[in-house]
């Protein structure tokens, strides 16, 4: 057998918002592959499928060695597998012994059952909507030179929408008419998904939802009724999820009846509208997917890191029911339609404007931040609170850059600032120098004017160059004249 244990590969694979990669049974996400030097130089992979292939009720990884790699026609090696769900270990495998062919793929078939990994109650309960496979590998022939650890990502792109729906005429709907809204993906322009509002059996009011496109195998909405002083009706929260493409049509009624909505909360209606607020996320595929990191002789062991902290899950757990609940809170973020509940402390901890501004004397219990984005500022709490920062795209990542220099919160500023790095295209290239540079993000600015001069042609005869040149000639020449140092 292959000697000392201490010495192996690790091949550690995050992949982030992985609830709103593809549920349906069959389908499979990749990882990266990865070049296992120590083991032959032998090339390998992990593939995931989130709904089964075989078996509907457990998940499946397999390892696939790849055709065109190096190394003998067969190689036995042992290898176990680790699944955690963000710090949360939540399965480990046993060790597995395999002898590997050129291209054939081995299947760890009811490694975890599909509700630990996608439980029912929505990804709010979930610590953080990463989820980690770890493959640790040994060769059963000769000795292995040292241990090496590979870390890859892979991120599922998410698109993010909040609005307010106003449902005209309440008092005259009945059972067969009913107020519609289509929700549509900004990135595509396509529509993903229409809510519909009506009144079904003994009279109560329900909301269905049809799907509009066929590839949507996840989809996650809450919604709140709102009254006319915009105050949220805490029990009429709705939460769904995609996770077979059988489910083309759900009901989520509201265990509200319309009599009881017209004598109860009616009365603070407007022109006889009902507000509904609505928050939705779903999947606009494989946004990166790579190699972050390869350390060869580390010590500590990526398979032992993913063991949690029972203390830290506590905290986790209690700052997330204190963030939902606004539990306690001594301050206000208000922006130009929304007023975001939070706390002095936390704020204050996290960044030394909230600090300064909340240790001023005679300071006001709500701060105005009107020239900040909504869900920009929703996004910066539930990474101050909770460590957690949803799937990003370039524009959410903009502003959230905007909201985390604004407020000098670095480590949410350096989040932002990777994102936009390894998002960069030359398409994107201006108005990304444009915000580095607004921004005073020096780091940045730097990655992008790199970018530029190495793709060259490609931007410089854009007309996005073109406007660059015409709104900031200096910043324009300061790139150019890199070309030549």
């Amino acid at each position: 057998m292959g000697g000392n244990k201490n010495k192996s590969f690790i091949f550690t694979w995050n992949v982030e918002n992985y609830s709103l990669s593809l549920q349906k049974k069959g389908e499979h996400i990749a990882s990266p592959p990865f070049i296992a030097e120590t083991i032959e130089k032998t090339k390998w992979n992990l593939i995931f499928f989130p709904a089964g292939n075989q078996d509907e009720k457990y998940i499946a990884i397999y390892l696939k060695r790849h055709k065109d790699c190096k190394g003998p026609p067969a190689i036995e090696i042992e290898y176990e597998l680790s699944l955690s769900i963000g710090s949360e270990l939540v399965l480990k495998s046993s060790v597995f012994l395999h002898s590997f062919l050129k291209g054939q793929v081995w299947v760890v078939r009811n490694f975890l059952k599909k509700e630990k990994v996608f439980p029912e109650k929505g990804v709010d309960n979930l610590p953080q909507d990463t989820l980690t496979i770890c493959c640790k590998m040994w060769k059963c022939v000769g000795s292995m030179e040292e241990r090496v650890e590979c870390v890859a990502r892979t991120r599922i792109g998410v698109e993010r929408k909040s609005f307010d729906w106003a449902v005209e005429q309440v008092s005259d709907l009945e059972s067969k008419t009913r107020s519609t809204y289509i929700i549509r993906s900004v990135s595509e322009g396509k529509r993903i998904m229409s809510l519909n509002f009506f009144i079904a059996a003994e009279g109560i009011i329900c909301l269905k939802l049809n799907t509009l496109c066929e590839n949507l195998y996840a989809f996650h909405l809450r919604g709140w009724i709102l009254d006319a002083s915009g105050a949220l009706e805490q029990n009429t929260i709705f939460e769904c999820n995609f996770h077979d493409t059988l489910y083309k049509k759900l009901y989520f009624p509201f265990h509200l009846k319309k009599d009881e909505l017209i004598t109860t909360i009616y009365s603070s209606f407007v022109n006889d509208e009902l507000t509904l607020r609505c928050e939705c996320a779903f999947s606009t595929g494989i946004a990166f997917s790579g190699i972050e990191s390869i350390v060869y002789g580390c010590n500590t062991s990526s398979m032992n890191s993913a063991v949690s902290d029972p203390l830290s899950n506590i905290v986790a757990r209690n700052l997330k029911s204190v963030l939902r609940e606004q539990l306690f809170c001594d301050t206000k973020l208000k922006t130009k339609t929304r007023c975001f509940p939070a706390h002095k402390c936390i704020l204050g901890a996290c960044s030394p404007v909230f600090k300064a501004l909340f240790t001023k004397e005679g300071v006001e219990e709500c701060v105005n931040v009107e020239d900040l984005d909504d869900d920009a500022v929703e996004q910066m709490l539930q990474y101050v609170y909770l460590g957690e920062l949803g799937g990003l795209e370039w524009e959410s990542a903009c502003k959230l850059h905007d909201v985390a220099a604004k407020f000098e919160i670095l480590c949410l500023k350096n989040e932002c600032s990777s994102f936009l790095k390894t998002d960069l295209t030359p398409s994107k290239a201006c108005e990304a120098l444009i915000h580095a540079d607004k921004k005073k993000d020096d780091d940045l600015k730097k990655a992008v004017q790199n970018f530029i001069v190495e793709h060259g042609k490609d931007i410089i005869n854009s007309n996005a160059w073109k406007e660059l040149m015409g709104t900031h000639l200096q910043l324009a020449a300061d790139t150019m004249i890199l070309k030549f140092i």
